[in-house]
């Protein structure tokens, strides 16, 4: 599982075959662990479009690290993959740090890397794992999207988190120009988000399941503008677009005149005349001479 709120996948750099697998398998979070295996055995940074030039670039860690105090807190990371987060997590003054990925590769790696004393690293499927204590604050950034059963999965959790703990999720947002589109691919012709995303989560999907666990869910904030409005929504959707109508056996000759539009839309919204107040239904202009 993966330590990022984007899910926004590159596969060009995965062997042919492994993509056609994972193309013609029904997903399932059981068939995806071999997507990951694969993945962090490429190198994490070739893969995942949240890297670029080898960095970690989305805004997701920093935020998530802001709403916390982590001091003498004992932390859950799950889907922690190559251990980013708990490695600041534990410089935040936490005192015990469990990273927990079903991914051997990541977790290989994370172990490789110079950690503190209080931070260790477990390959498990939370599912079935047994925690060794509670938790006063659980993290998943960029895991929940991609299970077969989120609202089972969030339960799971809570099992494991103290009575007045916390728990902080980075889950992909669909309410803006880039969940527009996808929203409308994926419920009109059964379009993808991707190959390793399950599930669309909205907010009223996350505060019912929050209410049926007997808690509250906050949408604090959003994160990654540039993934929703900007340069970066661009190029993810010039390959994202092609890569999955095709895989739904859709043509892909009008993605180019699409792509325009969307380049204009990114534009206007980009200007400072564009914001609240020019979100209605009906467009009233008035004209001058200049």
């Amino acid at each position: 599982m993966l330590a990022s709120s984007l899910a926004c996948k590159a596969f060009s750099n995965l062997p042919n075959p492994f993509k056609k697998n994972m193309m013609s398998e029904k997903k399932s979070n059981s068939n995806l662990q071999s997507f990951y295996d694969q993945s962090y055995k490429a190198g994490e940074a070739e893969v995942f479009t949240f890297f670029e030039n080898g960095k970690h670039v989305s805004e997701d860690h920093p935020t998530a690290l802001s709403l916390v105090d982590w001091s003498g807190c004992t932390v859950l990371d799950v889907g922690c993959g190559t251990e980013m987060l708990v490695r600041e997590v534990a410089a935040r003054g936490a005192s015990r740090v469990i990273g927990l990925d079903y991914a051997a590769p990541a977790i290989e790696e994370a172990q490789s890397i110079p950690h503190p004393d209080n931070v260790e690293f477990v390959t498990a499927d939370i599912m079935s794992w047994t925690p060794p204590c509670r938790f006063d604050v659980i993290v998943t950034l960029g895991t929940l999207e991609h299970l077969d059963e989120p609202a089972r999965f969030l339960a799971r959790m809570t099992e494991f988190l103290a009575e007045d703990g916390t728990i902080i999720i980075a889950c992909p947002h669909f309410l803006n120009p880039r969940g527009y589109v996808w929203m409308a691919l994926a419920t009109l012709l059964d379009v993808p988000m991707s190959l390793s995303d399950l599930h669309f989560i909205h907010p009223w999907h996350m505060k019912q399941w929050a209410t049926d666990l007997g808690m509250s869910a906050e949408l604090v904030t959003t994160v990654d503008r540039e993934w929703a409005y900007g340069q970066r929504l661009l190029r993810d959707y010039g390959k994202r677009l092609r890569n999955a109508l095709r895989d739904a056996n859709l043509p892909t000759d009008k993605v180019d005149a699409y792509m325009e539009y969307l380049d204009n839309l990114v534009q206007h919204l980009s200007a400072e005349h564009a914001g609240p107040g020019m979100d209605g239904a009906t467009a009233l202009y008035r004209l001058r001479r200049t």
